[in-house]
């Protein structure tokens, strides 16, 4: 399945830890997306995922459902960790 990386802002403090946790619960147990990776700084409301789904449109609609604004999805081309970078 593609992946998609998004970025979230939302105001500072917004998201607790416990809101997190069920996002990523939810994610797990959904049978049209599949959480990947995802880098979080809640004091500052920056949220980046790293998510798998059939498609953008897919995605934006489970951000949607999850009430979890979105200010942009892209496909992922390339995946880098550590100075390796390789097809995604």
């Amino acid at each position: 399945m593609p992946k998609f990386m998004s970025s979230h802002t939302m105001p500072a403090g917004a998201l607790q830890r416990e809101q997190v946790n069920q996002l990523a619960q939810a994610a797990q147990n959904d049978p049209t997306v599949r959480p990947y990776r995802s880098f979080l700084n809640l004091s500052e409301g920056k949220i980046f995922c790293i998510m798998e789904a059939p498609d953008q449109q897919a995605l934006a609609a489970w951000f949607q459902k999850m009430k979890m604004p979105c200010d942009y999805i892209t496909p992922v081309e390339l995946e880098g960790e550590r100075g390796v970078v390789k097809e995604a």
